[in-house]
């Protein structure tokens, strides 16, 4: 499969709504293809002070690893595997990687709760 350089996804937060966003692969171009071969995912919302992230089945080291992240940055955490979306500026307590962004109003995204269901789909 080949992924093009920006493919565009929505997501979808159980009692938060939906977001449009994209996957951009010059960010970290084998990571943003492992995640788009597995679309759709889906999982429960896990939360950390400044992102909403699930567990996916990719596992990789951290490539191109960034050291600050921004309001509406999609990333991926090697540690754990997760895909996270980030809702305020932070810096991550562990390695992590920007594979897109997210659009639109994220103040909502604080709200999600733990456990919620999360589906990031093709557009």
């Amino acid at each position: 499969m080949s992924v093009p350089v920006r493919l565009p996804v929505r997501v979808w937060v159980e009692g938060v709504g939906e977001y449009e966003a994209e996957l951009i692969k010059f960010l970290a171009p084998a990571t943003v293809t492992e995640l788009a071969r597995l679309l759709p995912i889906e999982g429960m919302a896990g939360l950390w002070d400044y992102a909403v992230y699930i567990e996916t089945r990719v596992a990789r080291g951290a490539e191109k690893p960034v050291e600050n992240v921004e309001h509406g940055d999609m990333i991926f955490w090697p540690p754990a595997g997760a895909l996270g979306f980030v809702f305020k500026k932070a810096k991550p307590y562990a390695q992590t990687v920007k594979v897109g962004k997210l659009y639109g109003d994220l103040t909502a995204l604080a709200k999600t709760r733990a456990g919620a269901k999360v589906r990031v789909i093709k557009k």
